[in-house]
């Protein structure tokens, strides 16, 4: 197949759960299809990365772009006059001339057998597609996170912004769904809500995947009591997770594990978030990392405290593929049907969390089992290689 694929964030460094699904998906398809591979690049800071692009595609076209500054008050500015606008925030903040212009014109070309948008973010660029077969890659339910955010914030302020934003999304990710010849869900659960919500009958599903050769078990490296959070902590959902887990749970697992100790691996966490829970000497941050894997081979257990969000969270299956348990709430492993019990541990709210993890810190035995289970069960099913054939099924149905 010859595919044109729209990325609006620049796939390098692979350090969020859209940029690994993303880029190991391509990495396969680039194999035995041709790709051109469309994505926004902002210099000096995505130079370095440049030459990897050829691991994603047969040809990269870059579009110039400057991240906007938060800390510069025309951010706030322009972010309180988008939100006048009937569209979300977040697609306003990514939309680019320059990038829907290289889109039309690639499109335009007749080269292709297909257009794939990657996030519904990025659909606004795809309005002019004519007489292509489009394909949108969502990899969550976005009118979920806003919904989620409104229903956990306190702020009378917060709350509003949050209803308005989810209202908004609500209209946006149905209309811009229609546009497309079909749509990519990442679990059945996504699959279903969008049926519910929008009545959208062209949606197809993928699973989620793992490097199961890269995330490998490392016997020896536990540490005792040691609980450990990945993810991303520029993204408000991880904020709100590792807030909760801080300040609501690790306090009451402290009674019976008094040494236990949270470990946030992640990008980028908010200055005041790293401020207000400092006073905690068991809470450390260690910003990004090149590799998650020698602080995950250290977990005793991993937790995924998710109150907001949606798709599926990849972090778990990375934990499993290295023999981890883990603990993590409902939303938090959403859409990827694990079992309690079987290979993962579930709590839902703050005093189950506490009840799960306690249990498991003081039973050796347990978590092995769940480590165990859990591994065989990313090798037998979630690799990269199934999620890309999958993937290319999907594209293959989309153009027929």
């Amino acid at each position: 197949m010859r595919i044109l694929f729209l990325s609006q964030r620049f796939l390098m460094p692979m350090d969020t759960g859209g940029k690994i699904r993303t880029g190991n998906i391509l990495k396969h398809l680039s194999r035995d299809n041709e790709i051109t591979l469309i994505s926004n690049v902002e210099e000096p800071k995505d130079t370095p990365y440049l030459p990897e692009m050829k691991n994603f595609c047969s040809r990269f076209i870059q579009v110039p772009w400057k991240e906007a500054s938060r800390n510069h008050p025309l951010f706030y500015l322009r972010l309180l006059l988008q939100c006048l606008s009937p569209n979300p925030v977040s697609p306003l903040n990514d939309y680019s001339n320059a990038l829907r212009s290289a889109v039309e014109q690639e499109a335009a070309t007749g080269n292709y057998d297909i257009a794939i948008c990657d996030f519904a973010q990025s659909a606004l660029m795809f309005h002019n597609i004519k007489g292509l077969p489009t394909l949108l890659f969502q990899h969550n339910v976005e009118s979920m996170i806003p919904k989620r955010h409104y229903l956990q914030a306190g702020n009378p302020l917060a709350r509003l912004f949050w209803w308005l934003q989810w209202k908004k999304w609500l209209a946006y990710e149905g209309k811009e769904m229609a546009r497309f010849t079909r749509v990519i869900a990442v679990s059945e659960t996504d699959c279903d809500t969008y049926r519910e919500l929008y009545g959208s009958e062209h949606v197809d599903t993928i699973p989620t995947g793992t490097d199961i050769d890269f995330f490998a078990p490392q016997p020896g490296k536990e540490e005792k009591n040691l609980l450990v959070f990945c993810g991303s902590m520029d993204w408000l959902p991880n904020q709100d997770a590792v807030e909760f887990f801080a300040t609501e749970v690790l306090p009451e697992i402290r009674k019976s594990s008094p040494d236990a100790h949270f470990l946030i691996v992640g990008r980028n966490p908010p200055s005041s978030l790293v401020e207000k829970l400092a006073k905690e000497n068991e809470v450390t941050f260690t910003g990004w990392v090149e590799d998650t894997r020698p602080y995950l081979a250290r977990a005793a257990i991993v937790v995924v405290p998710i109150r907001i969000g949606g798709g599926t969270r990849m972090k778990i299956y990375e934990a499993m593929a290295m023999g981890k348990v883990v603990v993590s709430t409902h939303i938090g492993a959403e859409g990827l049907g694990l079992k309690d019990g079987e290979t993962i541990a579930y709590g839902d709210s703050a005093r189950m969390l506490t009840e799960q993890i306690s249990a498991l810190l003081q039973n050796q035995k347990d978590r092995t089992t769940l480590g165990d289970a859990g591994r065989r069960l990313v090798e037998k099913h979630y690799s990269w290689q199934r999620v890309a054939i999958s993937f290319k099924e999907n594209c293959l149905r989309t153009v027929s």
